[in-house]
């Protein structure tokens, strides 16, 4: 999927009839559909993974002061849960996986029944992506407003261009100031702190996909080395608990704990005192909950994701072929082509451990000169 959309971006003649065959069919579809629901109903359409749910909560924030509470969110069942720790007068409509053909791009008519059954009079698309695209083309709001690729233009009333360049909060932002001013933009990105101070520091070796992670192996030596000063706890998702990492947990006698539910996950985090991870969704959850996060970046661009705040900080190994500074991902498709994961592999256990100090002080969790780090 990934060389045909590149093809097709490189084609500009190919690009170009693609677009309006698309624009041509949605339009056709809009017509046929044209008799329109005119009301204050307001769909939400948010159909992310954990990391990019958070993002969404600034937008939406804006969104409810603006509208209030009448909002529906459309989303998974998981970031229904992430919902629900910062707000709890929204409605949801949940949709799973397997309303979605195709490896989750696009919905089957069963979930479009769902959202045309709401007779909505706005939909507000927080997702930019064909699956979303194809579970608004033919709802019959009077206003569908969001942004997406310039193929999917014609479901819109109000079309925002994608962004390219950093925050991706500022994605979700761009679409809610069609209706509300936003005054003090870092100010509604920031979560603020968490009042608890938490039992143990939480390490989360796992990401999305595998060039962002550091390695279980680093992990477990880096709570190992931790453990000497603070209370450390591993967590791991029930798909990545292998008889051979287990053992080797154990055998560092580093407390850990198995989750195979994000409200398992939430609850970890939340009795942390600081959280420690690659780029992925337990950090972004982390910053939600007023947790001090510390993250270890590879093939991805931080200026895209870290939380906003002095709470948090980054580690991430520079080199050659990592990304330029609007650039989201390094060139090698956020390392998912690459051989190598240089920019994972050549960071040190040593060298995290000491940023990783430095930061513990900067948020007063400990005092480095009374710290023991050989």
């Amino acid at each position: 999927m990934f060389e045909i959309s590149k093809y097709i971006r490189r084609d500009g003649i190919v690009e170009r009839c693609l677009q309006f065959i698309i624009s041509i069919f949605i339009i056709t579809i809009r017509f046929i559909f044209q008799r329109r629901f005119e009301n204050s109903k307001i769909l939400i359409i948010s159909l992310h993974k954990l990391g990019d749910t958070v993002f969404t909560i600034p937008a939406i924030k804006a969104l409810k002061e603006e509208f209030g509470s009448g909002i529906t969110i459309v989303c998974y069942d998981d970031s229904q849960k992430i919902y629900e720790l910062a707000f709890d007068d929204l409605e949801y409509l949940t949709l799973k996986k397997n309303d979605f053909h195709f490896h989750g791009r696009i919905a089957n008519s069963r979930s479009r029944r769902k959202l045309n059954n709401i007779k909505a009079g706005t939909i507000i698309d927080l997702t930019g992506a064909v699956n979303s695209a194809s579970l608004i083309f033919n709802n019959r709001a009077k206003k569908i407003i969001g942004y997406n690729e310039i193929y999917f233009k014609k479901i819109y009333s109000d079309f925002i261009p994608k962004r390219k360049i950093p925050h991706l909060m500022d994605l979700y932002l761009d679409v809610a100031k069609v209706f509300v001013k936003i005054e003090n933009e870092n100010e509604i990105k920031s979560f603020g702190k968490s009042t608890t101070h938490g039992e143990y520091i939480l390490l989360h070796p796992f990401a999305g996909w595998k060039a962002k992670e550091w390695g279980i192996e680093k992990f477990i030596k880096l709570a190992e080395l931790l453990n000497k000063n603070n209370k450390c706890k591993l967590i791991i998702p029930n798909d990545r608990a292998d008889n051979e990492t287990l053992s080797l947990i154990n055998s560092k006698n580093i407390s850990y704990k198995i989750s195979s539910k994000v409200s398992e996950l939430i609850e970890t985090i939340e009795n942390a005192s600081a959280v420690i991870g690659c780029d992925s969704g337990a950090v972004y959850i982390a910053s939600l909950l007023g947790k001090p996060t510390f993250t270890i970046y590879g093939p991805t661009n931080p200026r895209f994701s870290l939380p906003f705040g002095s709470s948090h900080d980054f580690i991430q190994k520079e080199i050659k072929c990592s990304p330029e500074l609007n650039d989201q991902y390094c060139l090698l498709d956020a390392g998912r082509k690459c051989a190598a994961i240089d920019c994972m592999n050549l960071l040190k256990v040593e060298e995290v451990t000491e940023r990783f100090y430095l930061f513990l002080e900067k948020v007063k969790l400990i005092e480095t000169s009374k710290v023991e780090k050989g």
